[in-house]
């Protein structure tokens, strides 16, 4: 395939493949007005300060949706958009509060471009009044049942993926720590915009590009992987991705495992583990399904953070503590930040689709797709900082009751 075949590949990918957020708030020219009433518009569908079809908040099909708690204006969200609402509340409660918690890397959210089990919504589950399945069962329990039947010569591929990226994923944690605390210092100090900004880009831009290495390293060892498995071995993965939740802990095949693992230190065990659950992703699934399943965990800086936020009634609780100036900025930021995830899985499904092409052979433009990376970080970054700097416009704007209520109703409550 020509690489300007290649490109049109791409874009039909764009097009075909990228699950997007279902409601239509947002989806021309912005926000048209802002929260209704509560937030002082009429742009929301729904009619005045109601939910769906004017009901305040009930979904089509008679039940309460998944916005009913929001008040008036917000209501008509779609089910994404209030996980990405909590996300972003949870957020600014944190910067209101002062005591923001830097997202931690994980070894499963690095270069989380192969899609996953998805378990929780597994429909294979056993009905209720069977066994059910053990609810405590992780991606690395997944990675290490996987692993009991890959024979040694694609352990030992893994192992030295482990070993051999050490130094790359150390580097990688670096960079982001970096650009983390560079953020952070926007609350604290304040800096030459145009040149902070410059640096912060080039910052996350490195970062993104290092991450889209780690991945493309990962995904040449799956290739070769995927390649040597024998039949039975595929059909086993192809069963373990159909129903991962009827994985037990106490699987003997998992005892095992460990066993055998012992000889290496506690991460790298972890690390085994995990890249052999994101193999057995890589080879079971095309790239589409795989597209389709992807968590979201990774693809930025901020992948270590869930986007569940706060979540549930105390996004409801806060957005009903802001005056109507202040619900119309975050329904603003909102809107914005919903547009630019759009865009952004849209260029994740581009990059999984570009690994995928490696277990065919296909040659993979390694520079080209950092570079791609490095986009993906810097698109981030900035999105981060228009977030922290109109966030710090809603503080600055509370008055003592609100910071009072919020603190004693919301901050402390937490903890």
């Amino acid at each position: 395939m020509t690489m300007k075949l290649f490109a049109i590949l791409l874009l039909v990918i764009t097009f075909v493949c990228v699950p997007t957020l279902q409601s239509t708030t947002f989806a021309q020219k912005g926000i048209q007005g802002g929260a209704q009433k509560q937030a002082g518009g009429k742009g929301m569908k729904g009619g005045k300060g109601a939910g769906r079809k004017g009901r305040g908040g009930e979904a089509k099909n008679g039940k309460e949706s998944h916005a009913a708690h929001l008040p008036p204006g917000f209501q008509q969200l779609s089910k994404d958009e209030v996980k990405l609402l909590d996300s972003l509340c949870g957020r600014a409660l944190e910067q209101i509060a002062g005591s923001q918690s830097q997202s931690k890397t994980s070894l499963l959210s690095i270069a989380d471009y192969f899609g996953s089990m998805q378990r929780l919504k597994d429909k294979n589950v056993a009905a209720e009044g069977d066994v059910q399945p053990d609810p405590t069962i992780s991606e690395t329990d997944i990675g290490l049942y996987v692993l009991s039947r890959l024979d040694g010569e694609q352990r030992g591929q893994l192992g030295k993926l482990v070993t051999g990226q050490r130094a790359e994923i150390a580097e990688y944690e670096q960079l982001r720590e970096k650009v983390l605390t560079m953020l952070q210092s926007l609350l604290v100090e304040n800096p030459s915009k145009r040149i902070f900004e410059r640096s912060l880009a080039d910052a996350a831009k490195a970062t993104g590009e290092k991450e889209i290495s780690i991945a493309i390293a990962q995904a040449r060892v799956f290739a070769e992987i995927s390649k040597s498995l024998k039949q039975e071995q595929k059909q086993f993965l192809l069963l373990v991705r159909s129903s991962p939740a009827a994985v037990s802990t106490n699987n003997e095949s998992i005892a095992e495992v460990r066993a055998a693992l012992a000889k290496y230190d506690t991460r790298d065990q972890e690390a085994i583990a995990i890249l052999a659950y994101k193999a057995a992703c890589y080879c079971t699934g095309t790239a589409a399904q795989n597209a389709a399943s992807s968590t979201g965990r990774s693809n930025g800086l901020f992948g270590g953070k869930s986007d569940a936020g706060k979540g549930g009634q105390m996004t409801g609780t806060f957005l009903n503590t802001l005056n109507r100036t202040q619900q119309h900025q975050l329904y603003q930021l909102l809107g914005s930040q919903v547009r630019t995830r759009q865009a952004k899985m849209s260029r994740c499904t581009q990059v999984i689709f570009a690994l995928d092409a490696i277990k065919t052979g296909e040659p993979v433009v390694e520079r080209r797709l950092q570079q791609a990376g490095g986009q993906f970080a810097e698109t981030e970054i900035q999105t981060a900082i228009v977030e922290t700097r109109a966030i710090q416009i809603i503080k600055d704007s509370l008055t003592a009751t609100q910071i009072g209520f919020i603190q004693q109703n919301l901050v402390d409550a937490e903890k």
